[in-house]
């Protein structure tokens, strides 16, 4: 595919080709600034001001440190997640600069059209930058993203399980809980048992890009090339699945990030001197995650406290505890790491200002499964 690609003008390589100017970054940055001063001003306002400030009186901030270790570890978990998945092919730039590079991944993510898209794709050139092989790279990328994934699914299954322990649920909840559990259950047994019958997966992989073309989803895309780089990944999938200990490893750390991530949010609540039961917690957290990852707004911000702020309520928690509590969350969750991202970026630029070999040839395949927002160059590709 790299021979069929091309670009006009010299000089200039497709692994840059996501380059976004000075204003587009101001304006990314101005819309995560809005979003945030409106969630943070008029939610009290529709909430009451008076009730959330004394919600806010009552809290115990001496648990602050608590939860600023417990968002640390959840960040660390991913960041080790990402090596693991780098050793399973033998090279890995080590656990240091793997998460100085996801990090920065993570906050550039956080303000740029595409979200997830985004944070692959710096993740992905920092990582050439850092000497990783562009298929290395990609497979492992995709294979940390699987397998936090599946922690996701594990969490949805168990908060619905451990939901059921609180009393006066209706009944009608109490079935739903119990169809969300199998059906979580059930889809990552389908998963690995796709993941192992290779015909039938280059079937649907063949059949799944032709729709997307007819769609004109992705309009540059050479069918036999992505096809065949997704055969590799599932290869690449199937021997960290074939060592049960690396395997359970990457689980641990994938369920671990969205565990300890969950636990800031229950220790907010302790502090503010409302306790929640976990499972219901848990369940509303994974729920409320699942709709974050809609590339509605950056990150999430805003449907994320939407979703999970209406479950609680649903649940019969109060509305201003639980404003309170998501807002607080969110700060640490969101803002902080968006923070500390953004402070990694710097020595990971200072390291990575030189030219890579093969940077180009892995760039133009990397930007070429990309949304055209950010796979599109400054200058026209052309065929």
């Amino acid at each position: 595919m790299a021979e069929r690609l091309g670009v006009e003008g010299e000089g200039e390589t497709a692994a840059e080709a996501p380059s976004r100017s000075i204003w587009q970054y101001l304006e990314s940055a101005v819309l995560l600034s809005l979003l945030g001063v409106g969630l943070y001003y008029l939610v009290p306002r529709f909430i009451g001001d008076r009730e959330m400030l004394s919600v806010v009186r009552g809290a115990n901030f001496l648990l602050v440190p608590a939860a600023l270790g417990l968002e640390t570890l959840s960040m660390l978990c991913v960041c080790r997640l990402h090596d693991l998945a780098l050793r399973a092919g033998g090279e890995s730039p080590g656990f240091p600069r793997v998460s100085l590079v996801y990090m920065s991944a993570y906050a550039f993510g956080h303000v740029v059209p595409g979200g997830n898209s985004g944070t692959f794709y710096l993740n992905y050139r920092e990582l050439r930058r850092e000497g990783v092989p562009w298929g290395l790279a990609l497979k492992a990328i995709a294979a940390a993203y699987l397998f936090y994934s599946a922690g996701m699914v594990v969490l949805l299954a168990a908060g619905s399980l451990l939901s059921l322990s609180r009393g006066r649920l209706p009944g009608a909840y109490r079935l739903a809980a119990l169809v969300v559990a199998g059906g979580a259950v059930l889809f990552l047994a389908a998963c690995v048992f796709l993941a192992r019958r290779e015909r039938l997966l280059r079937a649907m992989a063949w059949h799944a890009l032709g729709a997307a073309r007819r769609l004109r989803l992705f309009p540059r895309l050479d069918r036999e090339e992505a096809v065949e780089r997704f055969m590799e990944a599932r290869r690449y999938l199937l021997s960290i699945l074939d060592d049960r200990g690396a395997a359970l490893r990457l689980l641990a750390y994938g369920t671990g990030f969205w565990l300890l991530d969950m636990s800031c949010l229950y220790v907010v609540f302790l502090a503010l001197g409302h306790p929640v039961n976990p499972g219901i917690l848990m369940a509303c957290y994974a729920f409320a995650d699942i709709m974050g990852s809609l590339p509605l707004t950056p990150a999430g911000l805003g449907v994320f406290e939407a979703s999970l702020g209406a479950t609680l309520y649903a649940f019969g928690y109060a509305k201003e505890v639980v404003a309170t509590a998501v807002l607080g969350f969110r700060f640490f969750s969101f803002w902080l790491c968006t923070l500390a991202g953004g402070a990694c970026y710097l020595p990971c630029g200072r390291r990575g200002e030189g030219k890579v070999p093969g940077l180009e040839e892995g760039g133009r395949r990397c930007a070429s499964l990309l949304p055209r927002e950010l796979a599109l160059p400054r200058r026209r590709w052309h065929y």
